[in-house]
């Protein structure tokens, strides 16, 4: 049977933590493990994290010396088991609901892709929910398909989604990025650009509760200010020319260097104003404007 590790980070997450926990240790026809980093909550949640370490053997937990962020909390944990082996490794949030064949289904779609070089990044769609588990929509009607071009500026990969394998896990590892606001953009950039990537438009086995407390969500003004400022154009691609910059197409790397360039340089915004490779139904007129006067972030 394959083996996954999921990486789960936690902050003042006792409300749903329980029902997130026995989800994940509910999964069908894959070995799971659980490794959590708690980022110094306040509330109850280090005693669940305690509770489930004392009857799982597989189930480990740390509480981190200082407060990271989401961020620097997934990305620390990801760093932490880079010298684990096991078939995939898993990103969950602390506050949604897995259906029991969540894993199963991603570590398929990967095994479909065959042998990569770099490994697969597999993230999916899913079911976005209010605080009750009453569904709402699913995340695809937002999130239609994304292209090297279109993925330099908008994200598709939410992060609860993310399933990766060995290769992967060690390609991410390589370098340490650290001007970054988001993981999941970060992980969903490097897999477009460096390795294999795989949006499942089908896949909807995760119940993703949306409330009050949610740090980065699917529908309040305040989750799309909050996404797309920190997305826009920098810091991901920056990073990632950086650091990886070897190892990316000079046809691909023109692309990344043209985004984070265009605020300033008015010949980079032409190119991506008037290059039919970046369309998407989401770029329409708005983003047009927004990249010629360089407001875009």
């Amino acid at each position: 049977m394959k083996r996954c590790l999921v990486l789960l980070c936690t902050y003042n997450g006792e409300k749903y933590l329980r029902e997130q926990l026995d989800s994940i240790l509910s999964q069908k026809d894959i070995e799971v493990a659980v490794k959590a980093a708690d980022d110094r909550s306040t509330d109850g949640t280090k005693e669940i994290l305690k509770e489930y370490a004392e009857k799982f053997p597989a189930f480990t937990y740390s509480v981190n010396e200082k407060n990271k962020g989401f961020c620097y909390n997934f990305l620390d944990l990801i760093f932490s088991v880079k010298d684990t082996d096991y078939d995939y490794y898993a990103l969950s949030d602390q506050d949604d609901v897995w259906l029991p064949e969540k894993l199963k289904r991603a570590a398929e779609q990967i095994e479909s892709k065959g042998e990569t070089q770099k490994g697969t990044l597999y993230c999916s769609n899913l079911l976005v929910t209010d605080e009750k588990l009453t569904p709402l929509h699913r995340m695809e009607e937002k999130f239609p398909k994304v292209n090297r071009y279109s993925a330099s500026f908008f994200n598709i990969a939410t992060g609860c989604t993310i399933v990766f394998d060995k290769k992967f896990l060690l390609q991410s590892t390589k370098h340490y990025p650290s001007d970054l606001q988001l993981h999941d953009d970060w992980l969903f950039l490097l897999a477009m650009y460096t390795a294999d990537f795989i949006y499942d438009f089908e896949g909807h086995d995760i119940y993703y509760r949306q409330h009050a407390e949610n740090l980065i969500g699917s529908g309040d003004k305040k989750t799309k200010e909050k996404k797309g400022k920190v997305y826009w154009g920098w810091p991901c691609v920056k990073e990632i020319i950086a650091l990886y910059g070897d190892e990316i197409s000079k046809k691909n790397l023109k692309i990344l260097i043209r985004t984070r360039d265009y605020r300033k340089k008015f010949s980079c915004r032409l190119k991506i104003i008037f290059s039919t490779k970046y369309y998407r139904s989401r770029f329409g007129i708005r983003f047009r404007i927004g990249i010629l006067l360089g407001r875009q972030k």
